[in-house]
């Protein structure tokens, strides 16, 4: 099947006095992003409160050893048109195998945003995203997915676990660009309130599952405390969300058989750190 990608539309390529033979697609991420000169525009996938709210905290956040993309508003002061949303255009590409240094800036960008308090549109969230992470924090949530056998197998290794909740971005594997000699930047913020190191386990998950890291990635996160805890939660909150944004699939993925492989160890993982607890 040939995918058609859709353009920007003129409405907003004039709001923001944009040249359309700047157009350019972006082949990443979901493949609906077109680059234009310093901006990158793409299709609203987020409710307008919740773009204006990134626009404020994305000006707030001190950049310290990371770079950040915010919304830009049109020169009339739109956020959004048409349905789309135009962001700052940052250098840098994603790289391979870098799971360390995305970490490493997951973790600069979490000590900046730990005073980000929770706004009031978040707590009442019910999108596929939100409910996923409950499940994988909350016992009540968690239930309705018990029936997804990985779920239970590891919902069973499941310990309290009490973190410091704060602001933390929930997927950082592909959302960080490296270059040459600046800061990584960091796009696309998926807000969660997460002790940081749900993040750091989120992207060890990916690595392990969908990128072929295989458990040579486990000492980015192996020497901290409670890690196999955290990474529990991270592989339930990813086979929660693929079922929950999947729901007509009626046979396994192709990386269903790695999520197979990878629950077995982080039950094995979890089960020793609790016998030398």
């Amino acid at each position: 099947m040939v995918v058609v990608m859709t353009g920007p539309p003129a409405p907003l390529l004039a709001a923001h006095d944009l040249d359309p033979g700047r157009l350019r697609p972006l082949r990443s991420g979901q493949g609906t992003a077109w680059s234009a000169g310093d901006l990158i525009l793409k299709p609203l996938d987020i409710p307008l409160h919740e773009l204006a709210w990134q626009e404020q905290i994305l000006s707030q956040i001190r950049e310290d050893g990371f770079r950040l993309a915010p919304p830009v508003r049109a020169r009339d002061g739109q956020l959004a048109v048409d349905g789309w949303s135009a962001w700052q255009r940052i250098d840098g590409e994603h790289l391979p195998r870098r799971w360390a240094e995305i970490c490493a800036a997951g973790q600069r960008f979490h000590r900046a945003s730990a005073g980000i308090p929770v706004p009031g549109w978040h707590r009442q969230r019910t999108d596929a995203f939100a409910r996923a992470d409950l499940a994988a924090w909350d016992d009540t949530a968690l239930s309705q997915f018990c029936s997804l056998a990985p779920v239970a197998q590891l919902a069973g290794r499941f310990r309290p676990l009490h973190g410091h909740d704060q602001l933390i971005h929930g997927d950082l594997t592909t959302n960080v660009l490296f270059h040459p000699t600046l800061p990584p930047g960091i796009i696309d913020l998926s807000p969660y309130w997460r002790p940081p190191l749900f993040a750091t386990a989120i992207v060890i998950i990916d690595a392990m599952v969908w990128e072929g890291a295989g458990q040579s990635v486990l000492p980015i996160i192996g020497h901290r405390p409670h890690a196999a805890q955290y990474l529990l939660r991270a592989a339930v909150f990813r086979l929660v969300m693929d079922h929950l944004c999947n729901p007509g699939r009626t046979t396994p993925p192709s990386w269903w058989p790695a999520m197979l492989r990878v629950t077995d160890q982080l039950c094995d993982l979890a089960e020793s750190a609790g016998q030398q607890a």
